[in-house]
């Protein structure tokens, strides 16, 4: 294991962890102090949450990180970080028919009602496709005012799933320019619900060609178990894991990194990195300045427990 990532996608072992991580308020509406009152319609008018309007924006946002960055101590790394939930999958539309409760207790262990299918890894329904597009376009219209979304200054990541590899390719298009990643760090909680059951990496290799799978993926899905659902406090310990990987000195030498990810996990990454609770819809995406501190070899400890405040999103 290297920078708190897996030599291999099921050895789940927990390590010391190597950053604290915290958010860095000023730039997006959505990191605080305020909570969400928008919705994400409404951020994608304005500029993603960007407080930011002027026309120089994004040339004044990558100013201000790189002087963060020049003016912070030894250890202390920043980043700017497009974390977006998939599009309304199969699964969101089932749990949406039959209501939460019925879902929870009965649909949601099963691949499908005759009608449609939601697992196991179901794809995204034509909403879904739509809401990942409104992401795209909204990137277009930024082109002008130049984001910082070329290959030279972003790095992708997407979960394994297929709604995550749909959305990634739908809400990028052509602006898409560099290799997505696929960690098994990003997928969804698994376990007992069969929409969180991944497919085969020969197929995610064959459906996503364009896309890099991580060293040591298995084959199979070695993680979901019928009986056994994943916890909060696990979802965490895999969400630091993958944030360390990705600041530590194998990972991203990027300052903009874009994850396609899901509701459960995202919502642990965001406890982690000390955001306030911010439920995300089908396909929304919230942008995080994050400060990563490095942790002295003396003080390195096991992953703490953040509370989550769950608000359910379908």
């Amino acid at each position: 294991m290297q920078d708190g990532g897996p030599l291999t996608s099921p050895g789940l072992v927990e390590k010391p962890h190597s950053y604290r991580y915290e958010v860095v308020q000023g730039f997006f509406l959505q990191n605080g102090p305020q909570p969400k009152h928008m919705e994400f319609e409404d951020m994608l008018e304005r500029n993603f949450g960007l407080i930011d309007s002027t026309p120089e924006r994004w040339k004044n946002l990558r100013m201000d990180v790189k002087k963060l960055q020049d003016d912070a101590p030894e250890g202390t790394l920043y980043k700017v970080m497009f974390l977006g939930r998939h599009g309304q999958g199969w699964h969101n539309f089932g749990a949406s028919k039959y209501g939460v409760d019925p879902w929870e207790d009965h649909w949601t262990f099963l691949n499908g009602d005759g009608e449609i299918t939601w697992g196991p890894d179901p794809e995204l329904t034509p909403l879904g496709i739509s809401q990942a597009r409104a992401i795209q376009k909204c990137w277009k219209e930024q082109l002008p005012f130049n984001p910082p979304i070329s290959r030279k200054e972003i790095r992708w990541y997407v979960s394994p799933l297929t709604r995550t590899g749909q959305t990634m390719l739908e809400s990028w298009g052509e602006l898409l320019t560099g290799v997505p990643e696929v960690w098994e760090d990003w997928r969804e909680i698994y376990g007992s619900h069969t929409c969180d059951k991944r497919s085969s990496r020969t197929y995610i290799a064959e459906r996503f060609p364009s896309f890099k799978i991580e060293e040591g993926f298995a084959e199979e899905d070695e993680l979901w178990k019928a009986d056994d659902r994943e916890t909060d406090a696990h979802m965490q310990m895999r969400a630091q894991r993958a944030m360390d990987r990705l600041f530590g000195t194998s990972g991203a030498s990027e300052t903009f990194i874009s994850v396609t990810s899901h509701s459960a996990i995202l919502r642990n990454l965001l406890a982690v990195l000390h955001h306030q609770p911010y439920p995300l819809a089908t396909g929304e995406m919230i942008p995080v300045v994050v400060k990563a501190t490095k942790i002295p070899p003396d003080q390195l400890g096991e992953t703490p427990v953040y509370p989550i405040h769950r608000v359910r999103m379908d």
